[in-house]
């Protein structure tokens, strides 16, 4: 169940970074929303102990949330540079 929880929680806050940075291709996107993925995936599972078939803990939750969000502008910021 946790990991069902993280995918959908990782590709919601990608979506919803690419409308707050007004992202309009679909590709940035989709693109936004599989940074979402990996990261939420990545720091949910280590902070849940390793498990993903279980229950998703509140550490979990927390650790996804607060690791994603600054994947998802950092990765925004890193597309968008001057190069």
């Amino acid at each position: 169940m946790a990991l069902i929880l993280l995918i959908f929680l990782g590709a919601l806050l990608g979506w919803l970074g690419s409308i707050a940075l007004r992202l309009e291709l679909p590709g940035a996107v989709l693109r936004m929303m599989f940074v979402g993925i990996v990261t939420s995936l990545t720091a949910g599972l280590i902070a849940n102990g390793g498990t993903f078939l279980g229950s998703l803990s509140w550490l979990g939750l927390g650790a996804a949330v607060g690791v994603t969000l600054p994947a998802i502008v950092g990765y925004y910021a890193f597309a968008t540079r001057e190069a």
